[in-house]
């Protein structure tokens, strides 16, 4: 049977002021999943200040000093999920340490950001091409319906950052380009959200009702109150859910600040129903899908 694992990042153990100066900083996502072979997928990674822990743990999964990633996706063009992997590949030692046969990612061309300049992803995706050339690795751009077979898992991608005119009209938060697909085990399947926002999670909604289902949930851009779906959260209904969330913005999500915002009324929903919450800032957790 294969684990999926939501690793500690180091930005989730943040407990101060949540605020727009300090807050409001992403707590970081990472995910490994281990095959029953023992392969490797892995999802995001955290800052560039998780690289050398996030190598030791995927040491640690495989007990050999140079472990191979088949697939290493990244879900959307933000430091504390894309950041991991850059520190690795740019740090002479750690690189050596890990290979990687394909980085998957879609960061659009043709997206605009918060300026309205097309482009606008031109930084990050420099930044990820080289590191595809710095570990040597092959670029996978995902098509929606696509299915990745590892051994027991598939992956199967619902919203791919496909058309721009929709997104471009959202205000230019690159959250929207965020894919979501599932992780499918033998036993139990995953959906993965990354920093997903309303209009994706509307538009998988509406494109996948009868298939969205899972048993475990990671919560959209870190279960925070800006981002959430309604019939999303209905058609999925977890019994297990994940919070790549900081000490902070949980604790400010459970107080006075946000009780009236819809948004944080539905994630909290979300979390009561379910049977099991695992929130990052408490330890990396492995379960069995």
């Amino acid at each position: 049977m294969a684990k999926f694992i939501q690793y500690m990042t180091h930005a989730s153990l943040y407990d101060g002021p949540f605020d727009a100066d300090a807050g409001w900083t992403a707590a970081g996502m990472g995910n490994i999943i281990v095959t029953e072979n023992g392969r490797l997928i892995v999802i995001d990674g955290g800052f560039p200040n998780d690289a050398e822990d996030f190598v030791k743990l995927l040491e640690a999964q495989t007990n050999t000093k140079t472990p191979k990633i088949d697939y290493w996706i990244i879900s959307h063009p933000h430091l504390d999920h894309y950041g991991a992997i850059k520190g690795i590949s740019e740090d002479s030692e750690l690189k050596k340490r890990i290979t990687v046969n394909k980085l998957v990612y879609w960061f659009p061309d043709d997206f605009c950001g918060g300026n309205g300049e097309a482009n606008s992803l031109a930084k990050e995706n420099h930044e990820m091409l080289k590191v595809c050339e710095l570990l040597g690795a092959e670029y996978h751009q995902p098509k929606r319906n696509e299915i990745l077979a590892l051994d027991d898992i598939d992956l199967e991608f619902l919203y791919v950052p496909d058309d721009c005119s929709i997104l471009n009209t959202a205000g230019g938060n690159s959250n929207f380009c965020s894919l979501i697909f599932t992780v499918k085990g033998k036993d139990k399947k995953a959906m993965v959200t990354g920093d997903a926002y309303e209009r994706s999670m509307q538009i998988t909604a509406w494109r996948y009702a009868n298939k969205l289902k899972c048993d475990i949930l990671q919560m959209p851009h870190h279960a925070l109150c800006d981002s959430y779906c309604v019939d999303f959260y209905r058609y999925t209904d977890p019994q297990v859910v994940l919070m790549p969330i900081s000490a902070a913005g949980y604790r400010a999500m459970h107080s006075k600040l946000y009780e009236r915002h819809e948004g944080c009324i539905a994630n909290l929903c979300v979390e009561s129903k379910a049977n099991i919450v695992y929130k990052a800032f408490e330890g990396t957790v492995e379960l069995m899908i």
